[in-house]
């Protein structure tokens, strides 16, 4: 299954000012996992959805068993109500063994309800394991598909970077000064041995190829 993580990531980066090439890698890969994935995750809310209402059939079959004991039993009371002030002595022991013959019942219907409950808990249990299983390694294709290499080609490098804002056009734009910063801020970062754009979008691309597992600043990504 796709970490909620690494989909909430994506879904910031799309939000993000990132360069068209990384958006629309975050959104194609969305796209991807929807479609692959959505398939499966409904068919897991089903199969969820028939446990639970086999669970829902046996509590109301439950339910129905006590109301008609319940009826039976008023049904009782009733008759002998009908003569109350005639049998008012006789009617009162009666009523209290109904009472007392109820309370078992009612006692034994729930003991034999719990098992019944938890049995449908453990059979689907292992079927929404399962399914999720199966899921895992379609949404793991779709990750280590096209998407790395889109994230990879939208990072921007220092190279890049200092290129960019070196320009004319770019400094027109920006402001010389702006632009200035930009490439010099570059320029230090490589002058520390590193190698690709610290911005905010650049940055989060990054983090969400270290979550995938892949770390494109360590010397065999490269």
């Amino acid at each position: 299954m796709a970490d909620k993580k690494v989909i909430d990531k994506v879904k910031e980066l799309l939000d993000s000012n990132a360069n068209a090439s990384l958006k629309e890698a975050a959104k194609k890969w969305l796209d991807e996992v929807d479609e692959k994935y959505g398939d499966k995750i409904d068919m897991i809310k089903e199969k969820g959805s028939e446990a639970f209402e086999k669970m829902g059939d046996f509590a109301e079959s439950f339910s129905e068993k006590s109301i008609e004991f319940t009826e039976k039993a008023g049904k009782v009371s009733e008759k002998i109500g009908e003569g109350y002030e005639k049998f008012t002595e006789k009617a009162a022991p009666v009523v209290e063994d109904l009472k007392e013959k109820a309370a078992p019942k009612i006692d034994e219907l729930k003991e034999k309800a719990a098992p019944k409950i938890d049995e449908l808990k453990e059979k689907a249990a292992p079927t929404i394991d399962e399914l999720k299983g199966k899921a895992a390694p379609v949404v793991s294709k779709v990750v280590e598909s096209e998407f790395i290499k889109q994230l990879k080609e939208g990072i921007a490098s220092l190279d890049e970077v200092i290129e960019t804002f070196s320009k004319p056009d770019m400094k027109e734009k920006m402001g010389e000064e702006a632009a200035e910063q930009i490439r010099k801020h570059a320029e230090a970062m490589k002058a520390e041995g590193k190698t690709y754009c610290d911005c905010p979008a650049c940055t989060k691309a990054r983090e969400i190829l270290r979550d995938l597992g892949v770390d494109i600043d360590a010397p065999e990504a490269e």
